[in-house]
């Protein structure tokens, strides 16, 4: 099919899904309301402990029922709303909410983001062509795959044997769907398998000898399962998209190499990949960190302007992220010269 036939039809699709989620308020049980007006009835001011002052809003939304035995019934809700939006939400006049009696419990998103995922769509189409289709496909059918896992789980099979199936299997699909089958993409999941189990097995004898000692649990404190049965599958899982990313580019470059010099010697793909390695492990390891990094960064902000210093913030809410982060990167130093090891044996045939 033509390129721009699939595009126009992508944007007609994700024109015709976002219009009909704006409309879908009668697929919901809850009562959806559709702000028409918002009044401000009352401006105060609250203080913190440490005397920081915020301005605090009674407004009043008038609005129309979308959905329901309500529907067309004009309502007026009161609600506060605070400067910085931390507790609250702020909404706008066009906005639909859902409502429960008198009371406003959350903004409808749906719209949002199937917006969101169908721009996504859209631009993954326009640089990738039919592969960045692909590539969406393969993360549907991955997500799928995790949900069958979650529901092993509940049914009692060990969580950290469906985690390394899960991998190997997340790899080969979404390796197979990028590029094809063929050499290249063969030895990029025999290093992305060999990585992970690598990995897996120095993540529990760490936490054997350390017994987790200098992390914090604090945000998963309400688990009622093992921590090991959760973090060692976490860890794994969190690793293996930058596993998979230095596997193929690794892969890619020394079947590129060959391919232009097929009189090549593994000497020189050894020193060359050395160089390949360098320059993608800084570049790796820091979108980890930001990454993880970053999640938490609203959560650091409110923290500081509350009170709290950065090293004890650090110390009770980031140790996770930090842990996460350098399992990743551990992940990226292995993975490279397994991955270079393994693509010269796999792609250079003969002894030069």
């Amino acid at each position: 099919m033509n390129k721009k036939i699939v595009l126009i039809l992508l944007i007609l699709i994700s024109v015709i899904s976002v219009i009909f989620v704006y409309n879908d308020d009668f697929i919901y049980k809850k009562e959806i309301l559709k702000i028409t007006s918002i009044k401000t009835i009352n401006e105060d001011e609250s203080s913190n402990l440490l005397g920081i002052k915020e301005k605090v809003y009674e407004k009043e939304i008038t609005g129309i029922i979308t959905n329901g035995k309500n529907k067309g019934i004009i309502k007026n809700i009161k609600y506060e709303e605070t400067y910085s939006s931390v507790i609250t939400e702020k909404y706008k006049v066009g906005d639909k909410v859902f409502i429960d009696n008198n009371n406003i419990e959350t903004l409808k998103r749906d719209t949002y983001i199937v917006l969101l995922i169908m721009l996504f769509i859209i631009a993954i189409y326009i640089v990738g062509k039919y592969r960045g289709l692909l590539s969406v496909i393969s993360v549907m059918i991955n997500s799928i795959i995790f949900y069958i896992g979650l529901i092993l789980y509940f049914k009692g099979i060990n969580i950290i044997f469906i985690c390394v199936i899960e991998s190997i299997i997340f790899s080969c699909i979404s390796l197979l769907i990028a590029g094809g089958i063929n050499k290249k993409v063969l030895s990029a999941i025999i290093s992305v398998v060999t990585s992970i189990l690598i990995i897996l097995l120095l993540l529990i004898i760490v936490s054997k000898i350390t017994n987790y000692k200098g992390i914090n649990f604090n945000e998963i404190a309400y688990l009622t399962v093992p921590i090991e049965d959760i973090l060692i599958p976490e860890l794994l899982i969190g690793t293996l998209g930058a596993i998979m990313d230095i596997g193929i580019t690794m892969s890619s470059s020394i079947s590129e190499l060959i391919d232009k010099d097929n009189k090549i010697t593994k000497k020189s793909l050894y020193k060359s990949s050395k160089e390949i390695g360098k320059d993608i492990m800084s570049t790796m390891s820091n979108v980890l960190f930001f990454t993880y990094i970053c999640a938490g960064l609203p959560m650091l902000v409110l923290a500081i302007r509350n009170g709290v210093t950065i090293t004890n913030f650090i110390a009770s809410n980031y140790s996770i992220e930090i842990t996460r982060f350098l399992v990743g990167s551990i992940g990226i130093v292995l993975t490279i010269p397994i991955s270079t090891f393994i693509s010269i044996k796999i792609l250079k045939r003969g002894n030069v």
